[in-house]
């Protein structure tokens, strides 16, 4: 095994798993909110603390990386599920969230959850931001993850190509107001060895997760496009819903690009970064060299391919609806 890969599985395990839960919570208990430096009162570190050990009960987590559909899965997921129960599947788009009705269905895992934080992140004004939980979302390596209940969830982990993930990543930055200096006349303006080392330290740690973990499963996102009513329907199964094939057509047939797209306004259609609209002249673009660099760097570093090519003439870059 290469170094790199090592490195990352080690820290899944014991003890520098273990050591790096017990810093973290030690500096919430010490010192509140670390991240927004906002004081937490005494009582608000007590739950975080507890939330580390019981994550509220839930025992659902859905697991991808950047660019892997998480939002659409989601989406479809939740319409689906209120289909089932009656509910009108219906949703709206505010502040680049898509909301069901009754407010998103999930939270990150996040040792903040007890303080409101996810509230105050996706605060919505045409209705609740949140609804009722049914699972966990997580977009970082298993490493990171600060939630001790994680060991019992039932995990489900999706991927994608990382060519496409890399060229997804890269659109979505030209197009986001934020990073003027990603263009799409310069290639090198995008940083492409940052992001191919995130996604490698995702891959490594969830393969390895894959290999231990008692209640998880992998699904390409390929895999999830190409058949959305079946795959999700084994996912839901899987989580201990019982949802109809027909909603779960229903949910997603909403949750296409199309229907997302009519849920927006004509100026935020322009400026919105969740919904990818480049057409097939614009995927599939990498420079030759900087592909071969790219797939130079996963023969070498990368442990846990889950199936995916990694050759110098691998495909990627399809348009999905």
């Amino acid at each position: 095994m290469n170094r790199v890969g090592l490195k990352h599985i080690a820290l899944n395990r014991f003890p520098l798993k273990h050591a790096r839960d017990f810093l973290s919570l030690a500096q919430i208990l010490v010192r509140g909110d670390v991240v927004y430096q906002e004081p937490l009162s005494f009582k608000k570190r007590l739950e975080c603390i507890g939330f580390y050990f019981s994550a509220d009960g839930i025992r659902r987590l859905q697991v991808a990386p950047w660019r892997a559909g998480s939002r659409w899965l989601q989406l479809g997921m939740a319409l689906a599920l209120d289909l089932a129960n009656g509910g009108d599947g219906e949703y709206d788009f505010e502040n680049e969230v898509f909301y069901p009705r009754n407010g998103l269905t999930f939270q990150r895992l996040d040792w903040r959850v007890p303080t409101g934080a996810a509230e105050k992140m996706d605060a919505r004004t045409s209705g609740p931001t949140l609804g009722e939980q049914h699972f966990f979302a997580f977009h970082h390596p298993y490493s990171r993850i600060r939630c001790a209940a994680s060991k019992n969830m039932k995990i489900v982990v999706v991927t994608r190509s990382i060519l496409a993930l890399l060229e997804s990543q890269y659109f979505k930055m030209i197009t986001d107001a934020r990073y003027p200096h990603v263009t799409l006349d310069d290639e090198s303006s995008f940083a492409w060895d940052a992001y191919l080392t995130q996604a490698i330290e995702f891959f490594n740690s969830w393969g390895d997760v894959l290999n231990w973990h008692r209640h998880i499963r992998h699904y390409k996102y390929e895999d999830l496009k190409a058949d959305p009513v079946s795959t999700h329907k084994e996912i839901l199964d899987f989580w201990g819903f019982d949802v109809p094939e027909d909603c779960i057509a229903e949910g997603f047939r909403r949750a296409s690009k199309k229907e997302m797209l009519e849920r927006m306004s004509p100026a935020e259609q322009k400026r919105t970064i969740r919904v990818s609209t480049r057409g097939t002249d614009q995927r599939g673009i990498i420079s030759e060299a900087r592909k071969r660099h790219i797939v130079d760097r996963l023969n070498r570093e990368l442990i846990y391919d889950f199936g995916y090519n990694l050759d110098y003439d691998t495909e990627y870059g399809v348009a999905y609806d």
